[in-house]
């Protein structure tokens, strides 16, 4: 009888920390309590840089239902031992194990801003799509490639498998997970590397300096369906309206089909690429809407922002509305009916 109480109170508790991870929602909870509602995906990835015989083994864990990179964790040695004795096929677990492992070891290199360089480049070329469908050929040449870059080398050698997981898996296995709301740890606690102390001008001098070209735009205010601007992480899709006259502003618009024939503009998708806090209040939020083209919005009010629904859940919407148009037109044939009724008796 014990056993069973023991038990009972291991998966009351596995449910509760699995809250945290579904917007408490019980039973996608008790799902992912039962290794049953999957919500993430992982990169798993090694690497052999030739011309500094540096190796090294990173993984990247996609949130598949909120669209956002929830933790980056990696380690860099001084010599081949990682490209030539990790197993990309082996477990996560196993794989992130690893990594703590060659952390503690006397040839590991130091690259602090590494992990930074992948969120960096895994936004800017959108891998999400690739990482949620499991297109490992497509994720593998942005990894390599955007490797390439990172270290400034053209021989690179590079291998990636993608595994599903969850977030309660991450959380048993000590992976640091960052969640919208600030319910989880800050992505850059979570990857144990200095985080960002230069003033707001530098970070915002940093952000542009990459970019191609940086255009105005503004974010779409939904307070009834909108999601709370202070919970927008890096890496997920809002909707962003663009407000320049531009050459480049123009461009994007006509590239994208967001104008009518009178002129007007309809809001279009844009990843955020970087959030940052403003000194009283708000946030200046950078949002990638095409190749090496940023939108600058800056937002003064704590407001509810329209993001990049799923399709599921715009799915759900369309079958209620379409529920409530029956509905009403049972009511209005009724109505009709009944005064059809009503006349004859007269």
């Amino acid at each position: 009888m014990s056993e069973q109480f023991d038990s009972l109170g291991e998966k009351t508790k596995l449910v509760d920390i699995s809250l945290r991870y579904t917007d408490g929602d019980i039973e996608k909870a008790k799902a992912m309590a039962s290794g049953t509602y999957l919500d993430s995906n992982v990169i798993k990835a090694k690497f052999y840089n030739s011309d500094s015989n540096e190796s090294g083994l990173f993984l990247s864990f996609f949130n598949s239902v909120h669209d956002y990179i929830s933790n980056v964790s990696s380690v860099i040695n001084s010599d081949n031992s990682i490209f030539e004795r990790v197993r990309i096929f082996d477990d996560w677990k196993s794989l992130y194990n690893n990594i703590n492992a060659y952390r503690s070891g006397d040839d590991v290199v130091d690259y602090p801003n590494f992990n930074d360089a992948l969120m960096d480049l895994f936004v800017s070329k959108d891998i999400f799509p690739y990482v949620s469908g499991k297109d490992i050929s497509a994720a593998s040449v942005i990894v390599t490639e955007g490797l390439k870059t990172i270290f400034g080398s053209s021989k690179i050698q590079c291998q990636i498998e993608i595994d599903t997981t969850s977030s309660l898996a991450m959380d048993i296995a000590g992976v640091m997970i960052d969640v919208p709301g600030g319910t989880g740890e800050d992505i850059g606690t979570a990857m144990k590397v200095p985080v960002e102390t230069t003033i707001e001008d530098e970070r915002i001098s940093k952000i542009e300096n990459e970019a191609d070209y940086i255009v105005e735009g503004k974010v779409i205010v939904a307070p009834v369906k909108g999601k709370n601007i202070n919970d927008i992480v890096v890496g997920e899709k809002i909707k962003v309206l663009l407000t320049g006259d531009d050459v480049i502003t123009q461009k994007v618009i006509a590239a994208m089909n967001a104008s009518d024939e009178t002129g007007g503009r309809y809001p279009i998708n844009g990843r955020v690429k970087a959030k940052i806090p403003m000194e009283k209040s708000g946030y200046i939020i950078y949002t990638l809407v095409a190749k090496g083209i940023l939108a600058k919005i800056i937002e003064e009010e704590n407001v509810k922002i329209l993001v990049d629904k799923p399709i599921e859940e715009m799915v759900t919407e369309k079958k209620g509305d379409n529920k409530l148009l029956f509905i009403m037109a049972i009511v209005v044939g009724l109505i009709i009916i009944a005064g059809i009724v009503l006349l004859a008796l007269l």
